[in-house]
């Protein structure tokens, strides 16, 4: 059965940097005959409860998860939790954290913007208007609808990366505290789009050594990036150190073309899928 599902354990609604409700991410799943979906959005299940409702009505299989942010050697890394409790407690108070995390740091961020002579004011106000919680991608289209810069990528290389003059560096928790967040909430950690960090080939396994250490179950062998030989890469990372393996577009919006849901490659031979654990 597993090797026939149309699964995608990677999705964001508007309950953090999405497009859709998680209604209509539902929607356009099952549009898309997808049997299994995650709805993973950026440290918040804000949006789990209405997805599973939805799910149901459809007969897909809606797996409770989440993105989270973590650092590892001062480097930004996202984690899975994927087959999560959403009601778990001791979850749900350490993503009120994150999201109080987020929202200070935006504010400082768009003091850096007022600084540079920027309307800071109102572009944070038009960040807090949307329904979830705010990202630098929330930012990045509310300076695009301001006409200060044409396109998204603009702004990230103009102000908010590193180095630019909005830049306000994130201080996530550490990698092995956020897999044991997940774990402690009944769910599996699968490290997120892993070709996608700015590593070198040693520090990447390094990092697996670290996310395995720390009883990470999975990586995210194929996602809406990534080509044949990032692909090729992330299989050989999940079998030399004994991991299993997820898919995921990282779906966000459906006016981007090339990153549809549920378009994804199957598991190259040899990795086993985590959903396998799982029944499926």
């Amino acid at each position: 059965m597993s090797e026939t599902l149309n699964i995608d354990l990677h999705t964001h609604s508007n309950c953090s940097d999405g497009a859709l409700t998680p209604t209509e991410l539902v929607a356009r799943a099952a549009a898309a005959h997808i049997e299994v979906l995650a709805l993973t959005d950026h440290d918040t299940v804000a949006g789990v409860a209405e997805a599973d409702r939805c799910a149901k009505g459809s007969g897909m299989r809606l797996v409770a998860g989440v993105e989270i942010s973590a650092s590892w050697r001062s480097q930004a890394i996202h984690v899975l939790g994927l087959w999560i409790d959403p009601e778990s407690s001791s979850l749900r108070r350490e993503l009120e954290s994150q999201a109080a995390h987020r929202a200070l740091r935006m504010r400082k961020i768009c003091v850096r913007l007022s600084e540079s002579g920027l309307p800071g004011e109102r572009l944070l106000a038009a960040v807090q208007a949307n329904p979830g919680l705010p990202t630098r991608a929330h930012l990045a289209a509310a300076m695009v609808a301001d006409g200060i810069v044409a396109r998204s990528d603009e702004a990230f290389k103009r102000y908010l990366n590193r180095g630019r003059a909005a830049h306000i560096a994130a201080d996530w928790p550490a990698l092995e505290v956020v897999v044991g967040w997940i774990r402690s909430a009944g769910g599996a950690a699968s490290l997120a789009h892993p070709a996608r960090y700015t590593l070198s080939a040693g520090a990447r396994r390094r990092l697996l050594t670290d996310f395995a250490a720390a009883g990470g179950a999975a990586v995210e062998v194929i996602t809406g990036s990534n080509a044949a030989h990032h692909i090729e890469a992330c299989a050989q990372l999940a079998m030399q150190f004994g991991l299993a393996g997820t898919i995921g577009s990282d779906f966000h919006n459906p006016e981007v073309p090339w990153n549809p849901l549920g378009r994804l490659a199957k598991l190259p031979a040899g990795v086993t899928p985590l959903w396998r654990s799982h029944g499926l």
